[in-house]
């Protein structure tokens, strides 16, 4: 492995630990968000989304760390983070 593929990995390593954290951080701390107004599966966006979107990116680091490199299952896990995020803004917003 040459050192620049082995950086790519760490780089790829770190990420996916830090974004770890921040899952940590809002699963056991919370994100501060609260939308009064969101019932259902809005409320249930509201009370897990931040948590689901940094797993989900923590996820696709992993991944990537792992095969040393960015690929289609990284690629999906991150896409279906951001899906998430959107998803979480609009349950916050509009409730």
């Amino acid at each position: 492995m040459t050192g620049a593929a082995r950086r790519g990995r760490g780089r790829y390593a770190a990420a996916a630990v830090a974004a770890g954290v921040v899952t940590l951080v809002f699963s056991t701390v919370g994100d501060g968000v609260d939308a009064p107004g969101a019932t259902g599966p809005a409320r249930l966006l509201v009370d897990a989304g931040h948590q689901t979107v940094w797993g989900l990116l923590a996820a696709a680091f992993m991944v990537a760390a792992v095969r040393d490199g960015w690929g289609r299952a990284s690629q999906v896990l991150a896409v279906g983070g951001g899906l998430t995020y959107v998803a979480f803004l609009a349950a916050v917003f509009f409730g």
